[in-house]
């Protein structure tokens, strides 16, 4: 089985990956290095970092989709997250491979920025090589408005594909609570 889980930064899919390995043993696999691999190694494949998560997913799934299809058909365990992982990707990767792939996004669609700043800023500095931690006030706002910005349109393309979104911003640990048993229920 193949658990995904994609959604905007911040949200809780790194959170939830490591506590699936935790309680279950499933390895897991943060896109962010696959995609800075390509960034630095493959640089005419046009995947930069800084461009948005967006439009880096739709540049990197032409490697993510033959990624995960060789997973899925090597009957792999695994647990996938990341920021570049659409909507309407794994949409299609659940109709090419029904029963094989437990999905699920989580996002801050309902995120209050200007209440959210000082938080971001305190759990950027409990983790290791946090970019956050590095940003000014308004920088912070902008970055937080991007990831609402984000997340506001995965929760309707998760609506449109009929895929399960979770909003993180009001409960983070109740909600990464509800991300791990609705992933790990068979």
């Amino acid at each position: 089985m193949l658990y995904i889980i994609g959604g905007t930064s911040r949200s809780g899919k790194t959170t939830t990956a490591k506590r699936i390995l935790k309680e279950a043993q499933i390895p897991y696999f943060s896109l962010d290095y696959l995609m800075m691999g390509i960034a630095n190694g493959i640089p005419e494949l046009g995947v930069q970092p800084t461009e948005g998560d967006l439009i880096t997913g739709r540049r990197m799934w032409k490697v993510v989709l033959p990624l995960m299809t060789a997973m899925i058909e090597n009957h792999i365990d695994y647990t996938i997250e990341g920021v570049q992982l659409l909507p309407n990707n794994i949409r299609e990767l659940e109709q090419k491979f029904p029963c094989q792939i437990k999905s699920c996004f989580i996002g801050l669609a309902e995120l209050d920025v200007e209440k959210s700043v000082e938080a971001m800023k305190y759990y950027s500095s409990q983790t290791e090589n946090d970019g956050f931690i590095d940003l000014s006030y308004a920088e912070t706002v902008t970055e937080l408005e991007r990831i609402k910005s984000d997340s506001l349109t995965i929760r309707k393309e998760c609506g449109k594909y009929n895929l399960k979104y979770f909003e993180s911003s009001v409960s983070f640990h109740h909600t990464i609570d509800e991300v791990v048993t609705y992933l790990m229920k068979f």
